[in-house]
């Protein structure tokens, strides 16, 4: 029994730096974090200037909600931090009591986004397309960004079911619609064909 109990906690112990990992993983912490000045989709602002009277305030709001969650890191001094995880447009305030804010930022390793090029960008417009119903239905598909921030997708597409024929087509949409493209017999639409 004496056996079984020191094997046991020599196991717990052997663990402690695998648990250790996994708390650190996903932390925000060093470069994971960006400053809310740098970080296009996060709006920040605080106020440290209390007394006995008022409260310090903080908020964020998420600018970007249509590209994904942006997880906020506000870092509090002489307190635990906060992390606001914001999916909407809507500005989450919150009062500090007595503590100072040091800084917000968008944390890089829990977010979807701190900056539209995280996902408009070549590769975030390929992968919003392959959500779509005429990902399956086309081929020798490629992407790009254009000035208006949009995505570009190009595509050879079946022009019929039944027929091994195929059309090449061009359809800009915005990154959010990227994924309602449809196929149209070899013409690329948004949302539906309209016949």
């Amino acid at each position: 029994m004496k056996g079984n109990a020191v094997g046991a906690v020599s196991a717990a112990v052997a663990l402690l730096p695998l648990l250790a990992g996994q708390v650190h993983a996903g932390s925000c912490e060093g470069s994971n974090r960006v400053r809310h000045k740098d970080a296009q989709c996060l709006h920040a602002k605080w106020d440290n200037d209390t007394n006995w009277l008022s409260h310090g305030k903080v908020e964020a709001r998420n600018e970007c909600p249509e590209y994904g969650t942006v997880v906020a890191k506000v870092d509090i001094k002489n307190f635990r931090d906060e992390t606001w995880h914001l999916d909407d447009g809507e500005t989450k305030k919150h009062n500090t009591q007595i503590y100072n804010v040091r800084h917000v930022y968008c944390c890089k390793d829990l977010s979807d986004i701190c900056n539209k090029s995280d996902r408009l960008n070549e590769d975030g417009c390929r992968a919003q397309f392959s959500h779509s119903s005429a990902d399956n239905q086309c081929r020798n598909v490629s992407a790009s960004v254009n000035d208006n921030e949009e995505c570009v997708i190009t595509a050879e597409c079946r022009i019929s079911r039944d027929l091994d024929l195929w059309d090449s087509d061009t359809i800009t949409a915005s990154w959010p619609d990227t994924r309602n493209i449809v196929n149209c017999g070899g013409n690329l639409r948004l949302n539906y064909c309209g016949w």
